[in-house]
């Protein structure tokens, strides 16, 4: 599983996003994958498309923080 991952703003518009995802799903294809999710930001929207992935839902993260009085 990969997560999280980002490419510089120096070394974008260059090819290396393409040719990261084009790795991890080859990756994916060899371990047997026959369906993938990818939650993506609003900027790498573009670049998804282009390799062919289309949205199918939106995506919602949340994250709650402990107040003062609260542990997690």
């Amino acid at each position: 599983m990969a997560d999280q991952i980002l490419t510089a703003p120096v070394h974008q518009r260059r090819g290396l996003g393409s040719a990261v995802m084009g790795a991890l799903q080859q990756q994916a294809l060899a371990a047997g994958a026959t369906r993938t999710v990818l939650g993506a930001s609003p900027q790498g929207r573009a670049l998804y498309e282009s390799l062919g992935w289309r949205t199918h839902t939106a995506f919602v993260s949340l994250r709650r923080v402990a107040g003062p009085t609260e542990s997690f």
